[in-house]
Formats: structure tokens, C-alpha cells, sequence
């Protein structure tokens, strides 16, 4: 443990990331919980809760979308992994179908600033030219899952916000997890970018009048969603939006284990860890990523069988089903500004460190 201390303590001081949030679990019990660093660290330096609030960022896409969208597939008789968009929507003008969107093949791009033309994300969505045919690659893509935004209103008569109260958050019992964060609560919400910086630059490069016209926010971005798309839709998009704290994280990510499940059936929690995407690069599930390894100086590993995904923001989640491990890192490397670390590489090893003390 005092290797992974040392390293998180150098992380600090250089400036990397302000602090961090860890929970390692092993089953129903908790084996690591604990912060180190800050909060925030502009304008003032604020030291962390003992439930402090992330911006969770992309983990909305598994531990809200994609569940719902697997929920779904439980409760409505004519709703599958292959219904194709158009029957749910007609008229869509492409092949793709719902597993594709939710394991991230369905040829649409990485990254689309809808906010930039308003909040009618859907009609955007039906005119963006596909990168690649339904079902032959992987492409991460944001608007894949703002697509699935609005299939789980569609499909469930719901508003996404509140269908995400009723069978997540509420069941579970969940304290401290948002799709619109309360006013009371915003001084335990870790911040974020100064602004939106780093949004704007990568808009601007294929958006530049949209985007230099636009009014960006400018103050430390608190307690709203960091990802614009998900901002200015009202909380989320599907894609992002999601805020959470380590306790509660660890409580929805039993739900995706078949021994402490209690919403999915097993035929629909299966597609959660079932790899979709037999090819070279990129294995998919349904909301998650398969692991390639994550390797130790000891030779221990996450199994083959892992998934895992990653947040914008700094965050991060594995799961092992052969151990029935959890890792959840959360930090706000973004805070207060951007800046182009290798956070990927930050990550792998944090999740390496302690890969090696707990399995």
C-alpha cells in the first residue's frame, strides 16, 4: 500500500491531479476506502469529504444508459439487442441497431457538439454521415449514446432523468447520485475545468463559427456536468451527466454482479460481460469495455473476463467477476484546468498497484 500512497502523493504534488477518491471491494465488503489530496484546489484548496460528489462523466454511459437500456430489454416484449433504430423511430435513415449503439459499432463519430445548434440533439443526430458501416468497427462515440437517450424515452413513455430515479437510484437507495445535482449538495461536488477550454478548442476545430459565436462558461464548473452536450440538454445526455461518490458507485456495481443483482434478469445482466466485438482492438460489451490485462510487477491481473470503463473527468471502474472485485477511482484531473497528461497511463498504473495488493 505505501507504493500506491508514495505514487498518488507525487501525483499531488506535481500538480496532476488535485486528490483522489478509492474503493476496493471484494464482494459485499469494502476492502479500501479512502482519499488523499484535495478536493479543489482553486480558488482555494479544499480538503475532500468522506462522501465527496465526482462528475462521474462517461461511467454514466454503463452504470446509467446502458443498464436502462438492459432493463428494457427485460420488461418490453418487442424491444431486443437487434431492433433496428428505424422500427423505434421510422424513417431513421441508417441500419443500426441497438447493440450496436450500446457496444459502440454503429459507425457513428467519437464526439459531435449538438449544444452548438440548439437542444434538438435527435434531428442532428439523424443527419450525421457514419464513419464506418453498422457493426464492422469499433468508434467510441458520445452521440451513440444520446442516441440511446432517446430510445429509453421512446421505448419507456419516460422522461431519462426520472426513469433513472425509479429503477435505479430509488430501488438501491442511492443518497448521493444525480443526474441534476441539488443546490444544497454543491459544496461536496469535486469541481471541474475553469470554463470549458478544452471543449471549445476541440469544437472549434471542426465547428469554428458555431463555436467561436457560442457563449462558453467561463467560472470553475461545480456541480454541473463538465460534457456540454449533457449541460445543455438539462443534466445528461445519455452520454455523460451522471454524479456519484465512491459508496454509491460500489452499490450500483453490485447490480451488475449475478450473486448481488436484484433489478437485471441474468439473461440481460450477461450482455453486461459478454464481449460483441471479436476483433482485434476495442472488445466491447454491452456499456463496457473488456480488459486486455491489467498486469503487475507481480504478475497478478484482473482476469480476462474483467470490464471496466473510463470518464473524461478522471474517473474510472473495474470489474472482476472470478475475484467478484470492484476498483473505482475517482479524481478531477480536469480542475482547474486542462491539461494533455497521459491520464490513461495515470490510470493503468493506479489500477496495477492495487491489483497487486488486493487479488
Amino acid at each position: 500500500m505505501k507504493r500506491f500512497e508514495t505514487y498518488v502523493q507525487s501525483l499531488v504534488e506535481k500538480g496532476t491531479i488535485p486528490g483522489i477518491s478509492i474503493l476496493v471491494g471484494k464482494g459485499a465488503d469494502i476492502l479500501l476506502k479512502t482519499h488523499m489530496g484535495y478536493k479543489a484546489v482553486f480558488p482555494e484548496k479544499e480538503l475532500p469529504e468522506e462522501n465527496t460528489i465526482y462528475d462521474l462523466a462517461s461511467l454514466t454511459k454503463p452504470l446509467v444508459t446502458a443498464f436502462l437500456t438492459l432493463y428494457l430489454l427485460d420488461k418490453e416484449k418487442n424491444f431486443f439487442l437487434d431492433t433496428p433504430v428505424k422500427k423505434i423511430f421510422p424513417g431513421w435513415p441508417s441500419d443500426i441497431r441497438v447493440v450496436h449503439l450500446l457496444t459502440h459499432t454503429a459507425g457513428l463519430p467519437a464526439y459531435y457538439p449538438f449544444f452548438l445548434y440548439g437542444n434538438d440533439y435527435f434531428t442532428q443526430l439523424k443527419s450525421i454521415p457514419l464513419k464506418s458501416r453498422p457493426g464492422r468497427r469499433v468508434i467510441y462515440s458520445c452521440p451513440g449514446y444520446i442516441l440511446l437517450y432517446y430510445i429509453i424515452e421512446k421505448v419507456s413513455g419516460t422522461p431519462f432523468k426520472t426513469f433513472a430515479r425509479e429503477v435505479v437510484f430509488d430501488p438501491l437507495g442511492l443518497k448521493d447520485t444525480f443526474l441534476s445535482v441539488p443546490g444544497p449538495v454543491t459544496h461536496r461536488v469535486a469541481p471541474t475545468e475553469k470554463g470549458n477550454a478544452q471543449e471549445k478548442r476541440v469544437s472549434g476545430k471542426t465547428h469554428k463559427e458555431a463555436s467561436g459565436r457560442f457563449n462558453w462558461r467561463e467560472g470553475v464548473i461545480r456541480g454541473e456536468p463538465h460534457d456540454c452536450n449533457s449541460w445543455y440538454m438539462g443534466g445528461t445526455a445519455g452520454n455523460a451527466g451522471l454524479f456519484s461518490t465512491t459508496g454509491d458507485i460500489y452499490r450500483m456495481s453490485r447490480e451488475f454482479f449475478p450473486a448481488s443483482a436484484s433489478i437485471l434478469t441474468p439473461e440481460s445482466l450477461r450482455y453486461a460481460w459478454t464481449n460483441f466485438t471479436p476483433f482485434k482492438e476495442s472488445h466491447r460489451t454491452a456499456g463496457f469495455k473488456r480488459n486486455s490485462s491489467f498486469l503487475t510487477s507481480g504478475g497478478r491481473a484482473l482476469s480476462r473476463g474483467a470490464v471496466g470503463h473510463n470518464g473524461f473527468t478522471g474517473t474510472s471502474l473495474w470489474l472482476d467477476p472470478v475475484g467478484d472485485h470492484t476498483f473505482i477511482l475517482l479524481t478531477n484531473y480536469v480542475h482547474p484546468v486542462f491539461r494533455p497528461i497521459n491520464i490513461d497511463r495515470i490510470r493503468r498504473k493506479l489500477h496495477r498497484l492495487l491489483v497487486n495488493i488486493f487479488i
